[in-house]
């Protein structure tokens, strides 16, 4: 990897996977200097490629709550089979884990991270479609044919794609039922974790500068401090840690809270087999275990203290 490194015939693309590659491999030798020297290199790298700036967040992140109030007024009442469970947070937060454990249950299939909450009504939760009932129901309408095509014939489907936190507001005007499990962990933790991984998608570009990290996750729980203040009790707040120190009191609380029979096999995560494509899928093949979120702490001497307003 150093010799590919050194090639100068190397695309940006490709010094950007091995810059991450080296900081994993010299992290597994417990050389911390260079697995670091190596991340930042590559975090910095992956910034220039998708021309990043945390400005745009700040205004997406505002027009929602303004055009929040718009989208309420339309809210509709309508029935289907198919049930949506929306499982939501920062991305690292531990969504493909309480995924995993949702969809052991009998009666539930495990929806992955769908693009579509966002596809079908980001324009609506920003306020460039005008909203109104017959905006809101074809959304509704729209979303309830993606589920029918995951659904393999079951009627509750989960959607774990952590960004449909900017989504709340339209998601409870089209399902006022909803189940909507919001997955929280340390801060520090979930900042690290978006540093430290590289994302195949364009969409995560605040990943890879630690202040654009911090501020990023100040957006978001901004965000979800205005929405529980709409919203209450109808989102379920669930810790990760609290999930891994109490695993059996936790995820009864979770399948109570979403209205099924309880099953054995919610306890036993790691032996449901069905298909993952998230940064976390050789996690979540392990029994549920403590500690991770501590992980960053030998890191802890070259972050110059971001992580301290946390």
């Amino acid at each position: 990897m150093q010799r590919l490194y050194l090639d100068i015939d190397s695309k940006d693309e490709q010094r950007c996977h091995l810059n991450f590659a080296l900081s994993k491999a010299y992290e597994d030798l417990n050389e911390i200097n260079e697995s670091f020297n190596y991340l930042k290199k590559g975090n910095d790298l992956r910034k220039k490629i998708l021309s990043y700036n945390i400005n745009q967040d700040v205004e997406f992140f505002s027009q929602i709550k303004k055009s929040y109030p718009s989208i309420a007024i339309h809210s509709v009442v309508e029935e289907s089979r198919l049930k949506p469970i929306f499982i939501l947070g920062m991305p690292r937060s531990g969504t493909t884990l309480v995924e995993q454990v949702i969809s052991s249950h009998s009666k539930v299939t495990g929806g992955g991270e769908l693009p579509d909450i966002g596809r079908l009504g980001s324009n609506i939760a920003r306020g460039r479609i005008k909203p109104s009932a017959e905006i809101i129901l074809e959304f509704r309408r729209l979303y309830i044919e993606v589920l029918r095509k995951k659904s393999n014939t079951k009627s509750i489907v989960t959607d774990k794609m952590p960004h449909n936190f900017r989504y709340i507001g339209l998601i409870f005007s089209a399902f006022p039922a909803a189940k909507i499990i919001h997955v929280n962990r340390d801060p520090a933790a979930v900042c690290w974790s978006n540093y430290k991984n590289y994302f195949a998608t364009n969409g995560l570009g605040y990943c890879y500068d630690l202040d654009d990290i911090v501020k990023y996750f100040g957006l978001y729980k901004d965000l979800m401090q205005f929405w529980k203040s709409h919203y209450g009790d109808s989102i379920y707040s669930l810790n990760y840690d609290n999930l891994t120190v109490n695993q059996a009191d936790e995820t009864r609380r979770l399948i109570e809270y979403i209205e099924l029979d309880w099953e054995d096999k919610c306890l036993s995560p790691e032996q449901n087999k069905r298909a993952i494509r998230t940064v976390s899928q050789e996690q979540v093949r392990q029994k549920v275990y403590q500690g991770s979120s501590q992980q960053w702490r030998k890191f802890e001497p070259y972050l110059n203290g971001i992580f301290d307003q946390f």
